[in-house]
C-alpha cells in the first residue's frame, strides 16, 4: 500500500471513530427519554458513509434509539443469471447485508451485542417477481410491449417460485431463497424479518393482487417462500419472522385487502404501510368543491387539506367519499384485522412527504398532525390489547426543495415524531403520567387541600374547592406533553360530585369531553377505555352528591 493510501485510509477511520463517538453522545441524551423499543428508522440505502448520518440526525431530532431498518433486494434486477451461481437477487442481498453490518460496527454505530453481532434488525424486503419479467423488459427495444406490466407473465413467475424453482437445483443455480437467507446469517445476523410481496393491493409492482390469477399466484408463492424462511431459521437456530404488508393509505377498489391474506400459518405479524399524504380528498356532493367534514361546508382543495380533521378522515379510511364516509382498508381495518386473528402488528413503512402530489391531493408541506394521529390510533390499540412489533419511520420527502424532517425545515414534523416516541413509550409501559405533575384548581379551600394534593401519589390527602362556591367547579392536570389517553381514575374524599365529565382540552378555553356522568356515587371512579389524546386533562363537577359545599378529590391517576 502506498504512503498516500495509508494516511487516506488511517484519516477515514480517525473520521468513522470520531462519528461513532458522536453518535453514540446522542444516543446517551436519547436514553434519557423514555424509549419506545419497538421503533424502527429507515436509514436509505445501508451505506455507512449516508447512513450514519441519518440515523445520527434521526437520534437528535426524535430522542429515541430505532431497533430496525428496511433493506432491498432489488426486483427491479432479474431474480437469476444464467450461466452464474451467484443469483442476481443473492448478489443485491450480499450487498444489503454486508453493508448493514458494517453501519452497526464499532466503526460507525457500534449496534453489537455482547458476541460482536449486529443488533440492528433487518425488515428484508423481497418481491414476488422481477421486472424484467413481469414488465416484460427482457424483450428487443424496438418491441412495442417492452415495458408494459404483463399479467400472464407475472402469474408465470409467480407460480415458478411457488412450484420451487428458484430454492436450489443439483448445480447450484436458481438458489436464490436460501442464498438470501444465508447472506444475514453469514454476516451475523441472528433474526431479521422477511417482508414478502408488499404493497400487492396497489398497481405498482410486478406481484400486483388485482385479479382471480394474480390472486391465487400471490397467495402460493407468499406461502412457499414462508415456509421456506421458517424451516432455514429453524434449520440454523435464527429467527426469520414473516410480514403480510398491504397498503393502508392507497384506496383500492378492486379485491380486498384480506383476499390476498395467505394465511395465519404462514403470517407472523400483519405489518401495513401507512402515510400522510392525501391522494383522494372528499370532493363535495355535486363535485364543484370538497366537503368539509368538521362544517359540513363546500370548500376549496387548499382550505379542505389545511383542516387536520379532513386529513384524518382519509387517514383511517382512503377510499372515503361524501356517499360513503367510511370506506377504505385503513389503518383502524388493518388493526382490527390483526386483533381477530390474534397476530402481532407493525407497519413495514410510516411516515409524511407530500412531494408528487400536487393535482388533486397532497397536504401540509411541514405535517406534525400525522405522528400524533398515528400515536393516539395505535397506543388505543395497544390499550385493546394489540401487540405491537414494529413502526418504521420513514423520512420522506416534502414541498419543492424535497426536504424531510431530518433537515431543519420541518420542526413540527421533527416535533411529532418526538412525541410520538414518547406517546408509544408511556402505551407500552403504563404507569400512571400524573404523577408528581402539576394541577390547577378553579379555586381552593386552603393550602393544606391544595390542587398538587391530587398528583402527590397519597390518599391521605386530597384537594377541596372553596366551600360555598358555585356547583361548577373543575382541576385539570398538566401532564407536560400529549399523550393518548385510554384511563383515568378518579379517587374521591368524602364529597364527590355525582355529575361530572372528564375532559382533554383541544384548545385555548375549549375542551373536549372524553367522559360523562350523571350518576357519580364516590368512592374511586375507574373510567377505562377512552380515546383522545392531550396535554392538559381535566375533572370538571357540575353536580354535588353530597350536602357538602364544595367537592374534594383525593387523587387523579392518568394512563395511556
Amino acid at each position: 500500500m502506498s504512503r498516500g493510501l495509508a494516511l487516506k485510509e488511517m484519516t477515514l477511520r480517525v473520521a468513522a471513530r470520531l462519528l461513532a463517538l458522536w453518535m453514540s453522545m446522542g444516543a446517551v441524551a436519547a436514553a434519557h427519554a423514555q424509549q419506545f423499543d419497538k421503533l424502527g428508522f429507515f436509514v436509505g440505502e445501508a451505506t455507512p458513509a449516508t447512513a450514519a448520518p441519518a440515523y445520527r440526525t434521526f437520534v437528535s431530532k426524535v430522542q429515541q434509539i430505532p431497533n430496525s431498518t428496511n433493506v432491498f433486494v432489488d426486483y427491479r434486477e432479474p431474480i437469476w443469471s444464467a450461466g452464474t451461481y451467484d443469483p442476481k437477487w443473492r448478489n443485491n442481498a450480499a450487498w444489503a447485508a454486508g453493508n448493514l453490518a458494517d453501519l452497526c460496527s464499532v466503526d460507525y454505530l457500534n449496534r453489537l451485542d455482547a458476541e460482536g453481532r449486529p443488533t440492528l434488525i433487518p425488515i428484508v424486503s423481497v418481491g414476488l417477481t422481477d421486472d424484467p419479467t413481469a414488465y416484460q423488459l427482457n424483450l428487443p427495444a424496438d418491441d412495442p410491449d417492452r415495458g408494459k406490466y404483463s399479467e400472464a407473465a407475472a402469474v408465470a413467475m409467480m407460480n415458478d417460485i411457488a412450484a420451487g424453482k428458484y430454492d436450489a437445483d443439483g448445480a447450484g443455480r436458481y438458489r436464490v431463497w436460501p442464498a438470501i437467507f444465508d447472506v444475514f446469517r453469514n454476516t451475523g445476523f441472528r433474526k431479521f424479518y422477511l417482508r414478502i410481496g408488499w404493497e400487492q393491493n396497489g398497481n405498482w409492482y410486478g406481484w400486483q393482487v388485482r385479479s382471480e390469477a394474480t390472486r391465487t399466484a400471490y397467495i402460493a408463492a407468499w406461502r412457499h417462500v414462508a415456509n421456506l424462511a421458517h424451516a432455514y431459521a429453524n434449520a440454523n437456530g435464527m429467527v426469520i419472522e414473516t410480514l403480510w404488508s398491504p397498503s393502508a393509505s392507497y384506496a383500492n377498489y378492486g379485491l380486498s385487502e384480506e383476499s390476498s391474506y395467505p394465511g395465519d400459518a404462514y403470517v407472523d405479524i400483519v405489518a401495513p404501510t401507512h402515510y400522510s399524504p392525501i391522494w383522494n380528498p372528499t370532493r363535495s356532493r355535486d363535485k364543484t368543491a370538497y366537503h368539509d367534514w368538521t362544517s359540513g361546508q363546500n370548500v376549496t382543495l387548499a382550505d379542505w387539506l389545511a383542516n387536520a380533521a379532513n386529513r384524518r378522515v382519509i387517514w383511517d379510511y382512503p377510499a372515503a367519499d361524501y356517499w360513503n364516509p367510511t370506506r377504505g382498508w385503513g389503518l383502524p381495518a388493518a388493526i382490527e384485522f390483526a386483533l381477530a386473528r390474534s397476530k402481532r402488528f407493525a407497519l413495514s413503512e410510516t411516515g409524511t412527504g407530500n412531494f408528487g402530489v400536487t393535482r388533486s391531493g397532497g397536504g401540509p408541506v411541514d405535517e406534525g398532525d400525522y405522528p400524533i394521529y398515528l400515536g393516539e390510533r395505535l397506543a388505543a390499540a395497544v390499550g385493546r390489547g394489540l401487540d405491537l412489533e414494529v413502526v418504521e419511520i420513514w423520512p420522506q420527502a416534502s414541498g419543492t426543495d424535497r426536504l424531510t424532517f431530518l433537515s431543519d425545515e420541518r420542526p413540527l414534523e421533527a416535533a411529532g415524531w418526538k412525541s410520538f416516541g414518547t406517546i408509544m413509550a408511556a402505551a407500552q409501559s403504563p404507569s400512571n403520567l400524573a404523577k408528581g405533575r402539576k394541577a390547577y384548581p378553579s379555586s381552593t379551600e386552603s393550602s393544606t387541600y391544595s390542587a398538587a394534593k391530587v398528583t402527590d401519589a397519597s390518599t391521605s390527602t386530597s384537594w377541596h374547592s372553596a366551600p360555598g362556591g358555585a356547583d361548577k367547579q373543575w382541576i385539570y392536570v398538566d401532564l407536560g406533553q400529549r399523550y393518548s389517553i385510554s384511563r383515568v381514575r378518579v379517587i374521591w374524599d368524602a364529597a364527590y360530585a355525582s355529575e361530572y365529565t372528564i375532559q382533554t382540552q383541544v384548545s385555548t378555553n375549549t375542551w373536549a369531553n372524553l367522559y360523562k356522568t350523571t350518576a357519580g356515587d364516590g368512592g374511586v371512579d375507574d373510567v377505562r377505555g377512552l380515546t383522545g389524546t392531550g396535554r392538559f386533562i381535566r375533572v370538571f363537577a357540575t353536580q354535588r352528591g353530597t350536602s357538602a359545599r364544595n367537592y374534594g378529590i383525593k387523587e387523579i391517576e392518568i394512563y395511556p
